[in-house]
């Protein structure tokens, strides 16, 4: 593609060598070939501004950056960028750099004010706009974004739609399954996944979408059909540092990414149980959908029955009234539900299918999910690692008949501090007995995370507690403690397959690990 087709009426300038062809894109300088179009992307450890004279001995033959003070010029004439080439690693002579034999006058230079803004809507141009061929429905908030995502799919699907799925556990369509790095891909690669998702017949896309993501821009360039908000609670103010930093990067999907859509009909479908998605209705785009249990919305559940196996309520909705019955228990997943149904509601999925479909939901991985090792009593393996996700998760045991509750959880390292002591007043209140362990601990020392999650436990006055920091060993002793009819939850990983000990990712399961301790100690495969 011509760069005059890429940037077109895009706030970016061109300097330097007139039109190219542009043979691909990376914001990786060891994934540049020929006539490529390097981004130079600011990264929280790295910078691409760093990578340029790289880029260009691989082939470059663009550079996208916000950089403006690089300005070459043609052959044969003087190089006005004498001070600032240095810091780049490129020659002043006659803009030639002899190191790598590349003329630094022979590439164009794109300058923007937003490199990550424009880059993903330069990736989206290069794809083709995939996005504009598909339903794009995007979920962001706190807690549920997956479980939503999963109830979604088999919904569209009950109704004959066939959806790709993006975010945390993987991305996938069909035969095409990526495990997922982030919960939000970069532009570039999300550009590219929703191309072969679309080439592989894929009717739409339900994703995840991060506050790291949105921040950043990732899914610049995307146009959106449907944006849902499911809650605002604590989680990532290592990066947002405030609340209130937190729910603006949460508020960009609806002000600025569905804002900028060019889908004839969008719809934020938003919690107004929640205080943030109530004053998110003041300021979304499109047609709003309110859903809730306590406030009046336009989607509300009523009539609520919890089981052991199952959950059962009804849905009013236009003035009509919907029986549903799922498999998932607790109360916050009802509201996953109904955020589920706002999307389907807003795309004309008929009611009796939309109630088929959840009825047909099995479960999703790591969330809620049961582990059988012949044991007389149940473990539940969870990915709750926000105050609020762990409170849900032993709220929604308790609705389970049982004698006591034992829960195993750490919290990782270079994350926020803050939420630690909060953990521990949760379970030390919810829990018959528990067990401090360790997470992703990363570069922190696992007992000193293991002390700020003592701190909430000691402000409820819970005693029923102990320290284990090897996590199997953890799991070992909690399997130990339970008796016929307790159940154990073991929370904060999930559906992971790694351990992040310093530098290093370590091959662990807790699904994994649950059952070879379990099917040892009661010898059933």
């Amino acid at each position: 593609m011509k760069i005059s087709e890429l940037i077109n009426k895009l706030d970016i300038e061109l300097h330097g060598a007139g039109d190219k062809e542009i043979s691909g894109v990376a914001y990786d300088s060891r994934k540049v070939s020929k006539d490529y179009l390097f981004v130079a992307l600011h990264g929280l450890k790295e910078d691409g501004k760093n990578y340029i004279k790289d880029a260009i001995s691989h082939g470059a033959a663009a550079i996208l950056t916000d950089d403006k003070t690089i300005n070459p010029v043609r052959s044969g004439t003087s190089c006005p960028v004498r001070d600032v080439a240095p810091r780049h690693g490129i020659s002043n002579r006659a803009c030639y750099d002899t190191s790598i034999g590349v003329k630094y006058d022979n590439t164009v230079f794109l300058t923007t004010n937003n490199v990550s803004d424009m880059f993903g809507k330069i990736s989206s141009r290069f794809y083709d706009k995939p996005s504009k061929k598909m339903k794009v429905f995007a979920v962001t908030g706190t807690n549920g974004k997956t479980t939503i995502t999963y109830i979604i799919e088999k919904i569209f699907e009950n109704a004959g739609i066939k959806l790709g799925v993006v975010g945390t556990i993987f991305y996938r369509f069909g035969n095409l399954s990526i495990s997922a790095p982030n919960t939000t891909p970069q532009s570039l690669d999300l550009h590219e996944l929703l191309s072969k998702m679309e080439s592989a017949g894929a009717d739409g896309v339900v994703m995840e979408v991060s506050s790291h993501g949105l921040v950043q821009n990732r899914i610049s360039g995307l146009e959106i059909d449907v944006a849902i908000f499911t809650n605002l609670t604590r989680d990532h103010l290592d990066y947002h540092k405030t609340m209130d930093g937190y729910k603006k990067a949460k508020f960009l999907l609806f002000e600025k990414f569905l804002s900028e859509s060019e889908k004839e009909k969008k719809y934020s479908i938003i919690n107004v149980d929640d205080s943030a998605g109530r004053e998110l209705t003041k300021i979304a785009k499109g047609t709003v959908i309110t859903y809730g249990i306590k406030s009046d919305a336009d989607i509300k559940a009523t009539d609520i029955e919890m089981f052991k196996n199952k959950t059962m309520f009804n849905v009013e909705i236009s003035g009509k009234k919907i029986k549903i019955e799922t498999k998932l228990i607790g109360r916050h997943n009802i509201y996953n539900i109904l955020a589920a149904i706002g999307c389907a509601y807003s795309q004309n999925i008929d009611l009796e299918k939309l109630a088929d479909g959840i009825k047909k939901f099995e479960t999703v991985p790591g969330r809620f999910e049961t582990v059988h090792g012949g044991q007389p009593f149940s473990v539940i393996i969870d990915y709750a690692h926000t105050p609020d996700a762990l409170g849900n998760l032993i709220q929604a045991a308790r609705t389970i008949k049982h004698k006591k509750i034992i829960t195993v959880f750490g919290c990782g390292g270079d994350r926020d501090r803050s939420k630690r002591p909060l953990m521990g007043e949760i379970v030390g209140r919810m829990s018959d007995y528990t067990i401090i362990t360790s997470d992703n601990p990363r570069s922190e020392k696992p007992e000193l995370i293991a002390l700020d999650v003592e701190v909430g436990l000691q402000r409820v006055k819970c005693k029923n507690y102990e320290v284990i920091l090897d996590r199997t060993d953890a799991i070992k002793r909690a399997v130990e403690l339970c008796s016929p009819d307790d159940i154990l939850l073991i929370a904060g990983k999930g559906h992971e397959n790694y351990q992040i000990i310093e530098n290093e990712k370590i091959p662990y399961n807790d699904k994994e690990v649950a059952i070879k301790i379990l099917t040892e100690k009661y010898g059933k495969n």
